[in-house]
C-alpha cells in the first residue's frame, strides 16, 4: 500500500496528526543518537519506531478505499477477531490444559492485549448500524475481557475501566441503559470476587497490589513476585531518570543503568532485548523528556486527526476508535512494553491509519 501510494497522487495524508507522528519519530531518533557511545549502535534502534514516520503514507493509501460502509466492515472484522481470540484461549486452557492462554507464537500479554482492543473496536458497530443488530457488537468487549481472564494477564485489565468509561460516554444508546448495565457488571464482578477470589487466578491479587501502590508501600514479594519486581523497576527507573532527565541513556543502556538503582538484582538479562515493563519508563529512561514528548505526540496523534477530520456520517465512530486506541495504549503501556515492541508499534500505526483513512465517507481530495 505504501509503495502504491508513492506512485499515485495524492501521495500523502499530512494532517496535524501525521505531523505529530513524524515529529515523534524524529525526536526519538535524535534522542537515541546523542547518548550513543563510540562503537555502539544504539542510534539504530530508532528503526524500531520507523512506522511512526510511515504513518502519512499508510493513511494516504487507506484513504483511497474510503467509503460510507467501512465502519461496519471494521466492526464486523473486529468482532470476529475477538470471538476467534476467545475460542483460541478457551481451547488452550480447557482442552490443551495451558496454565494461561497465550495464542500461538506469542505470549499471554500481547495476545490478551490485542484481543481486548479488538473487542472494544467492535463497538464502532453501535455507531454504524441503526437496527437492533447493532447490540450484537456489545459482545465484543465481553469476548475481549474473557480472553484476558483466560490469559491471566493483568496489564490489559488496567485499561478496562477507562475504556469502559469512554464507551459509556460516547456510545449512542440511552444513558439509563448503559450506566445501569455498567453498574450491574461491576456489582456482579465484585460479588464473584468476594465469594470466590481464587476463580480469578492471578487477577485476584490486583486489588491488594493497587492498595499497596496507593498507600506508597512496595508490593510484598509473597503477595506477587511479578508485581514486586515491577515496583522495584519503577523505583530504579525514577532514580535513573532524575540523573539524566533531558536525553536519557539510550535504548540499550536503559536496563543496565536502572539495575544499579534497584533494591535487589532484578536480572534484566540481555540488554538488547530487556525492557522496563512500561512505555513511560522505557522512553523516559532511554530518551529522557525528549522521549516522553514523543510518546505524548504519538498517543495524541490519532485523536487530533479524528477530531479534525470531516464531519461525515462516520465521524463519531472514528473519534471513538481513535480515543479507544490511544487510551488503551496509554493504560496498557503503563505496565507493559508496547511501543518499541515491533508488533505492537506496527499494530498501533496500522489501526490509526485504518480508523483515520479508511473509516470515512469519501477519499480526501486535498493535494499532496
Amino acid at each position: 500500500l505504501i509503495a502504491w501510494n508513492l506512485v499515485r497522487p495524492p501521495r500523502l495524508a499530512f494532517d496535524a496528526g501525521a505531523w505529530m507522528f513524524v515529529t515523534a519519530w524524529a525526536l526519538i531518533a535524535i534522542a537515541f543518537a546523542i547518548p550513543s557511545r563510540p562503537g555502539s549502535r544504539d542510534y539504530l534502534l530508532s528503526v524500531n519506531f520507523a512506522m511512526f514516520a510511515l504513518y502519512p503514507l499508510l493513511a494516504g493509501a487507506m484513504q483511497r478505499f474510503a467509503g460510507p460502509r467501512n465502519s461496519v466492515r471494521v466492526a464486523v472484522l473486529a468482532l470476529a477477531g475477538s470471538f476467534i481470540a476467545l475460542a483460541v484461549g478457551a481451547f488452550q486452557v480447557f482442552v490443551q490444559h495451558y496454565g494461561r492462554a497465550e495464542g500461538y507464537a506469542s505470549n499471554p500479554i500481547p495476545s490478551a492485549t490485542v484481543a481486548l482492543f479488538l473487542g472494544v473496536f467492535a463497538l464502532v458497530g453501535m455507531f454504524a448500524i441503526k437496527s437492533g443488530w447493532r447490540y450484537l457488537f456489545l459482545l465484543g468487549p465481553m469476548a475481549g475481557v474473557g480472553t484476558v481472564l483466560l490469559a491471566g494477564s493483568r496489564g490489559p485489565l488496567v485499561a478496562v475501566p477507562v475504556l469502559g468509561l469512554v464507551a459509556l460516554i460516547m456510545l449512542p444508546i440511552r444513558r439509563v441503559i448503559s450506566w445501569g448495565a455498567a453498574a450491574a457488571v461491576v456489582v456482579l464482578a465484585a460479588a464473584a470476587y468476594l465469594l470466590k477470589p481464587t476463580a480469578f487466578g492471578r487477577v485476584a491479587s490486583l486489588p491488594r497490589m493497587a492498595l499497596d501502590i496507593l498507600t506508597g508501600q512496595p508490593i510484598a514479594w509473597d503477595l506477587d513476585e511479578s508485581g514486586s519486581v515491577r515496583y522495584a523497576i519503577f523505583e530504579g527507573s525514577f532514580a535513573a531518570f532524575q540523573r539524566s532527565p533531558w536525553i536519557g541513556y539510550g535504548w540499550y543502556e536503559k536496563t543496565i543503568v536502572v539495575a544499579k538503582y534497584t533494591p535487589f538484582n532484578v536480572g534484566f538479562g540481555d540488554p538488547s532485548r530487556a525492557h522496563l515493563h512500561s512505555d513511560i519508563l522505557n522512553l523516559g529512561v532511554s530518551a529522557g523528556l525528549v522521549g516522553l514528548v514523543a510518546y505524548a505526540l504519538v498517543l495524541a496523534a490519532p485523536i487530533v486527526s479524528a477530531a479534525r477530520s470531516p464531519r461525515d456520517s462516520q465521524f463519531s465512530g472514528r473519534l471513538f476508535l481513535a480515543l479507544s486506541l490511544s487510551v488503551g495504549f496509554l493504560c496498557c503501556g503503563a505496565v507493559n512494553l508496547l511501543f518499541g515492541f515491533e508488533f505492537m508499534t506496527t499494530m498501533y500505526v496500522c489501526f490509526a491509519a485504518v480508523f483515520i483513512g479508511y473509516c470515512r465517507d469519501a477519499p480526501a481530495l486535498a493535494a499532496a
